[in-house]
Order: C-alpha cells, then structure tokens, then sequence
C-alpha cells in the first residue's frame, strides 16, 4: 500500500509526514539522521494493518530531543488522533519512550532505542554506515543508497541552523549518558525489538531498560543496527508480530 506525503504547520514550521493505510493509527519514528522514506518497504507493509503516520522529525524547530517529541504530540492533536500506538527505532525510540508518557499512547513498540549510552564513535558509525551501503549496492538497491546519503546531507546541511547544532550536540553527548528518565513513567504495553549483534546500543542494554518500564517484554532479534533497511520485510513481520503481543 503506497503512503502519500503530507504537511502540516508543527512548532511554526512546515513539517513533512507520510500517511496511509487502514485500521488503527500508528505513528512511526525515524532513526538519525534518517527520514521516514527510507523505511517505505517496511511501512506500505505496515499500512496493510494500521493508518500509518510517519512524521519527517527533523523538520520541527528542534534543539532537543524533548522538543521533538513535544512537537510529535502537537502533531497527534493536529491531526485529531486518539488512542495510538507508537513504534520507534533508534533516535526514534528515545523520542517515542517520552511521547509514551502521555496516556493518549496505548501500544509502544522499541526497536534499538536510544537513552542508553551510544557505544559507536561517529567514526565507527560511519564504517558502519559505508558497509552497509556496500551491502545494499550489491543488493542492487541504488534508490535506497541515494536516499539515504542524500538523508545524511540535509540533515548536516541543516547544522548551519543554531537549534540543530543544539541537537546533534546533545546525540554526540549520548556515548557518556544514560538517559534513565526517558523510560521512566511509561505506563503503555511496550515490547523492546533488540537486535543481538546490535554495535551502537548493544543488547546488554535491555534488561536495564526492561526493568524501567513496567509493562514491558524483550523480543531478541538476530540481526544488527540496521536491519531495517537490509531486511525491511522481517523488520515489519516482527513489528507486526511485536503487536500482537
């Protein structure tokens, strides 16, 4: 099911959004420093089950990470939705665990989730990044390779803007913090999709994040950081199988 691309005015500014599908509402957050339609396989599959929601995150005036997920909540009641569920990966996880404290959340799912601390240099990242370019070049999946590094480039290109230099600041400090906070207080059904040959959040992190929220189930993945773009039809099959649950 193809998802159509939409706006609408969040924080005083223009903010992108994919939208489409049938059923319950789903609101799908993006990696960093990723966009939505670079997760488009796994979310058309998606789309099949639930309305889908994907905002461009990085789109809001943002110079934190509590910032944005305020303004993913100015989004839901923008656009009237209630009782959601909420699936985030990575960047996005961290920004879904705050959105879960309002109760207009019902369901979460974590896949990765940031707020533990980063264990990857940004060197490290980017070897990791390049290989798995390589790998989707030999997949011969070109579109997916141009998306992502065009992805990369707005997003840096976006650093000569005060409040974006104040958020990467903030993703640079996450090797040094443990952002306990973030998944305090959560009262939604939340099952974690950890990957065990994770390299940036290794899976010795769930336990601990198991044990911050109480209505919470791990589901181990054998996979790796990225598998969401290597293998976008498994990530949405244990989504979906994730909500279930």
């Amino acid at each position: 099911m193809k998802l159509e691309r939409r706006t609408a005015v969040v924080n005083g500014r223009k903010a992108r959004y994919l939208y489409g599908g049938k059923g319950r509402p789903l609101l799908f957050l993006h990696g960093w420093p990723t966009t939505p339609h670079l997760y488009e396989i796994s979310l058309n599959l998606l789309a099949e089950k639930y309305t889908i929601y994907a905002p461009y995150m990085f789109d809001t005036k943002c110079g934190n990470i509590i910032c944005i997920a305020k303004c993913m909540r100015e989004l839901i009641d923008i656009l009237c939705i209630k009782n959601i569920t909420v699936v985030g990966t990575s960047f996005g996880g961290a920004v879904a665990s705050l959105l879960a404290k309002d109760k207009i959340v019902t369901r979460l799912v974590l896949v990765n989730p940031a707020g533990v601390p980063r264990q990857a240099s940004f060197a490290k990242m980017l070897v990791n990044l390049l290989k798995s370019s390589g790998f989707m070049l030999l997949k011969m999946n070109f579109k997916h390779v141009t998306n992502r590094l065009w992805a990369s480039l707005s997003f840096f290109a976006s650093l000569r803007h005060p409040e974006k230099r104040s958020l990467f600041r903030e993703i640079s400090a996450s090797t040094k913090t443990h952002c306990c906070y973030i998944f305090q207080n959560i009262s939604a059904k939340t099952t974690l999709l950890w990957c065990n040959k994770d390299f940036m959040y290794p899976i010795s992190n769930a336990p601990i994040v198991k044990r911050l929220i109480k209505k919470s189930n791990l589901v181990t993945v054998e996979a790796d950081h990225y598998w969401p773009f290597h293998r976008p039809k498994h990530f949405a099959e244990e989504v979906l199988s994730a909500l279930k649950t």
